[in-house]
């Protein structure tokens, strides 16, 4: 097989394919799909890749990812995703989600899972505040759209486990001397005003087996490390809700649920819908 590397950059709407193959997939592809636009552009190469990279890409979300051979080889011993693999497959939900709805995906965040690996060097025995604020570096180009996000998704992998964090309307958060105690004279349901829009919501699919709340403690943690750190004071209390999703069957496919979780969420006013539903149930 001829080495090949496919560039995805952010110059087109979804970016431009750059690639050294002879373009007949591609060609066999477009031929199949008729008129259909299609908003990914096909060039050839400019640049050689990196040794190993056989697909790179930045989309909307500030970074660049590469993908190597050893990682598509890596699937095919039957193991599960990694983590340049998440990257790259949330970047391109988050880019075709980004395409179909630009104003609904203006304030929405995929973190990289880089970030979750800095953050979970502070978990248990190894707390630490140099671990927190290193896994607030990960995200520094995220700092001022961090508090004005409508969602923010953050894979985790844990133990070999891969969960999905999503944190609900931070741009709703406030100091904690600014919240008001809810009124004690509102009892029925349906009156009852949303008081808790942002929370945060764990995806696991194998809840029976697995906890995340050590690591919903320790992203509370973190969320309090960097509002102090951006707007001073302290952060309101903040809540987490396991949610009710697909469970897994094996074991090797929980980045799958991850990636699909985090597609759903992405589509406009799902998680808002899955937020109450975790909130009641």
């Amino acid at each position: 097989m001829s080495s090949s590397v496919i560039d995805y950059s952010s110059d087109g709407p979804l970016g431009e394919v750059e690639s050294d193959c002879d373009g007949d997939t591609f060609e066999d592809e477009e031929r199949a799909r008729g008129d259909m636009s299609s908003p990914i552009l096909v060039e050839n190469a400019s640049t050689p890749p990196p040794l190993g990279v056989v697909l790179r890409y930045k989309g909307y979300l500030d970074f660049k990812h590469e993908v190597y051979r050893s990682d598509l080889d890596s699937l095919q011993n039957g193991e599960e995703l990694n983590g340049r693999l998440m990257d790259m497959l949330l970047a391109l939900a988050h880019a075709q989600m980004t395409e179909d709805q630009p104003t609904e995906m203006a304030n929405v965040l995929v973190l990289p899972t880089t970030f979750g690996e800095a953050l979970l060097r502070a978990l248990g025995s190894n707390a630490s505040v140099t671990s927190i604020t290193q896994a607030s570096q990960r995200i520094s180009r995220y700092h001022e759209r961090f508090w004005k996000s409508r969602l923010i998704l953050i894979p985790i992998q844990h133990q070999h486990h891969w969960i999905l964090a999503a944190i609900t309307n931070p741009h709703l958060a406030r100091d904690c001397m600014a919240v008001k105690p809810p009124s004690q004279f509102v009892h029925n349901q349906d009156t009852r005003p949303d008081v808790s829009p942002f929370c945060i919501l764990a995806f696991n699919s194998l809840r029976g087996s697995w906890s995340v709340a050590p690591l919903m403690e320790l992203l509370k943690e973190f969320m309090r490390y960097l509002w102090s750190a951006i707007h001073g004071g302290v952060l309101e209390h903040l809540d987490s809700y396991n949610v009710k999703c697909p469970q897994q069957l094996d074991v090797v496919s929980c980045g799958l649920y991850v990636i699909g979780f985090g597609e759903a969420l992405m589509r406009a006013g799902v998680s808002e819908r899955v937020r109450r539903s975790a909130q009641v149930w």
